[in-house]
């Protein structure tokens, strides 16, 4: 697929090839990173990160190294764990971004640390995660050949530690350890450098049309590696140029709005890495690129403020944990918010500083960590409140997300979601909605289970929390919703009126497969914020009636179930009411266990599930009122 070459690919273009390889030759100097060891050779450093990184390193000290075992790998083919291979090689490339940093800080004994764990990534059989080893799988085995390394996120990850640690520690590691550099650079080139140049069928390189967050977290962690590793000019220009059109091509294909249809948890490893790559791109060329006003950047800055529903909580679609971890790299956000001149991102991302805390964290990655440690702004900045709007609506994504007192967690909250249902990492889910009260869902999402061989295949949706009859939607005439891009929301509109009023009106009868006989089923989802209540409106029209049902998926402990009304303690400790026609009956309210590490962690050891029938009427309507009941708030 060819198109034409967006803002980036003509800026990067215009420089020249003089200027760029200048630029590119000199990367280490313009950043002025690294250099030495030693605390004086980061003074902007403060004491409580200085001493969370080194009490980390000592604890590591103190343990054994992580084991890399073919047992676990193979595990992805035999049984379909994913995990057990891919957390101990995370935690190698963690512990050795820690030690790397507590080397820079302190030298020794760091920095044997360090050289420990830079050999024993060096010497992995493959870096490449078992989950995408095509290679591997295309010849029947279990061991991937060495000679023909496939270039994954694993890989991408891996190379990025070799190359931060190297533009940091490089002349210690020099005289300490003779030839590990040199080591270093030939695992680089043969596994990454060379396999990127000589093949353009990568499926993340989007050269199918389909961009997703690979892209942009691949390409920026080859941006380092070329910078940092690899010292024939003529070779580091080739990687860069393809990494510039990568890049662009990627930022072609963001929508305007501002939104990432992977989610908040994604956002992170998406938008967020291709900020870091034009970042350092800006740097290496002293400012040349400039690329802060071109959109969409200054609205994706915007994304996770405007998703937050407080308190850790935020709104999500797809794969996306609804409470994700906050140990993020919250200097990026900062440093884009700076570039861009946006008071509500820089005080979203300094909401999370705190000065008794470190100003970085460790499982970001290292190049996120240096640059955070080197960024002045960033480690004097207090922390602040964070926004909080009243209102985001995203047209292109079509997500509505409301609040009933800006700036504040209190009270209640709502998201409703068009779309389509192949949207990155998708789930069956146009049309679903999420009820927050003080921040934390009530009607919810369930988001991301942890991955599996199935999670990525034609498999998908044997998963339950991708199937539509785990979110809060219909099944009409006995089916849920299909997965593909035709099973669509329409007719979608949003509403802000005056008087505090957010409402989207669509219709999801075209998410649904030919077979349920859906002709029309129009849902309109309404926060009043003068009435404090969430009130959610179906009018259908189908085939058949005889098996209508609405599912709710509730996170929090049932309190009273009866006739027409359910009340529901939420995990922040309000109660919230659902109310419907009680000529409706109780419905059935399935505790459902929750055995998944992922979202056992979010959600507790259960939810539940109201299925309410609806009357059997080919043409008809419901009403269900969501409001919090304050005499047991708290």
């Amino acid at each position: 697929m060819t198109a034409e070459p967006g803002p980036l690919a003509r800026r990067w273009a215009a420089l020249g090839q003089a200027t760029r390889m200048t630029a590119l030759g000199q990367a280490r100097q313009a950043l002025d990173i690294g250099g030495g060891t030693g605390r004086a050779a980061w003074p902007h450093v403060d004491e409580v990160t200085a001493q969370t990184i080194v009490a980390t390193a000592e604890t590591d000290r103190a343990t054994g190294w992580p084991r890399l075992l073919l047992s676990d790998y193979a595990r992805y083919w035999r049984d379909g764990a994913r995990t057990a291979y891919e957390q101990p090689a995370g935690e190698l490339r963690r512990r050795t971004a820690t030690a790397a940093l507590a080397a820079a800080l302190h030298g020794q004994p760091y920095l044997d640390e360090a050289a420990d764990g830079l050999l024993q990534l060096c010497e992995q059989t493959s870096w490449c995660w078992a989950a995408h080893e095509r290679f591997a799988a295309e010849a029947g085995r279990v061991v991937p050949d060495v000679d023909r390394p496939f270039v994954d996120l694993g890989a991408a990850e891996t190379v990025a530690v070799l190359a931060w640690a190297d533009l940091i520690l490089g002349a210690a590691l020099d005289e300490r350890t003779p030839g590990l550099r040199q080591r270093i650079r030939r695992e680089t080139r043969t596994r990454v450098i060379e396999p990127f140049l000589g093949s353009r069928e990568w499926h993340w390189l989007g050269l199918d049309g389909h961009l997703h967050n690979w892209n942009p977290w691949v390409h920026g962690h080859l941006l380092a590696a070329a910078l940092f590793l690899v010292d024939d000019a003529d070779v580091r220009t080739r990687v860069v140029d393809l990494v510039v059109d990568g890049l662009d091509r990627y930022l072609g294909s963001l929508p305007a709005d501002g939104g990432c249809d992977e989610g908040y948890a994604y956002w992170w490893n998406g938008p967020a890495r291709l900020a870091e790559a034009l970042d350092l791109l800006d740097r290496v060329t002293g400012g040349l690129l400039d690329p802060w006003r071109w959109a969409p950047l200054p609205q994706l800055a915007r994304y996770p403020h405007r998703m937050a529903l407080g308190d850790g909580w935020y709104v999500n679609v797809g794969d996306g944990p609804a409470r994700p971890s906050a140990q993020q790299a919250w200097q990026v956000l900062h440093r884009w918010g700076r570039a861009t001149g946006d008071r509500q991102v820089i005080e979203h991302a300094a909401s999370h500083r705190s000065h008794d805390s470190p100003a970085v964290t460790l499982t970001a990655g290292l190049g996120r960590a240096v640059v955070g440690l080197t960024d002045a702004h960033w480690t004097a900045q207090p922390p602040t409140a964070p926004p909080l709007p009243a209102t985001t609506w995203l047209p292109d994504l079509q997500v509505l997300v409301s609040r009933e007192r800006a700036g504040s967690t209190r009270g209640l909250a709502m998201s409703v979601k068009g779309g389509h249902n192949a949207e990155n990492h998708n789930h069956n889910d146009v049309g679903s909605y999420v009820v927050a009260l003080d921040s934390s869902p009530v009607l919810v999402d369930l988001g991301q289970p942890t991955y599996t061989a199935i999670s990525f295949t034609d498999r998908r949706y044997e998963q339950w929390v991708t199937q539509s009859q785990w979110h809060n939607l219909p099944v009409v005439g006995g089916h849920g919703q299909a997965p593909g891009a035709a099973f669509q929301a329409s007719s979608v509109t949003a509403e802000t009126t005056d008087d505090g009023r957010d409402t989207l009106h669509l219709d999801i009868a075209s998410a649904y497969p030919p077979a349920a006989g859906c002709r029309s089923w129009r849902r309109t989802v309404r926060l009043d914020r003068r009435r404090a209540e969430v009130v959610v409106t179906e009018r259908w029209q189908v085939d058949d009636p005889t098996d209508l049902r609405l599912h709710h998926v509730i996170a929090g402990e049932p309190v009273t179930h009866t006739a027409g009304r359910l009340a529901v303690r939420a995990l922040a400790g309000g109660v919230l009411v659902l109310a419907w026609d009680p000529s409706l009956g109780d419905g059935r309210l399935q505790r459902c266990p929750v055995d998944d590490p992922l979202l056992r962690d979010v959600w507790g050891d259960a939810v539940h599930r109201l299925v309410l029938s609806l009357p059997a009427d080919p043409t008809g309507s419901f009403t269900l009122t969501v409001t919090e009941r304050t005499d047991e708030h708290r």
